[in-house]
């Protein structure tokens, strides 16, 4: 499992955004910390707990900025977000009852959505924020 690494080309130009997408990068990396060399530490769902409060409270401010800016495909990215909180709510779950083999799923999954997330639906109201301002 490689560490994900944030980059300026993911950033939306809000700086409260962009640092909430590169805390979302260090609580994933924290999360494979903990499952390095297919071992997994007994933090292991304290660190997904703390992810998913996170990504809550991200995802509650960023869909409000989407909201004052009019952002046409809200409701579209609004159901991205309840998909991934009930997802990674499942492995949590999965994790706290000793589900250790999901953990490798569980792991592909949020970098993969992370990854594509911010560099897909993400940079798109990127642009409709620079189109508007």
């Amino acid at each position: 499992m490689s560490f994900l690494q944030w980059t300026e080309d993911l950033s939306v130009d809000n700086i409260v955004i962009d640092n909430q997408h590169r805390e979302l990068f260090d609580l994933t990396n924290n999360l494979i910390h903990e499952c390095k060399d297919d071992k997994c530490s007994p933090l292991i769902g304290e660190t997904l707990s703390d992810l998913l409060k996170y990504a809550k409270k991200h995802f509650k401010e960023e869909e409000k900025l989407l909201r004052e800016i009019k952002y046409p495909k809200l409701e579209e990215h609004e159901k991205m977000h309840i998909d991934f909180i009930f997802k990674i709510a499942m492995f949590c779950k999965d994790v706290l009852n000793g589900k250790s083999s999901v953990v490798e799923e569980m792991i592909a999954y949020l970098t993969d959505w992370l990854i594509n997330h911010t560099s897909s639906a993400d940079l798109d109201f990127k642009n409709y924020i620079n189109q508007v301002a």
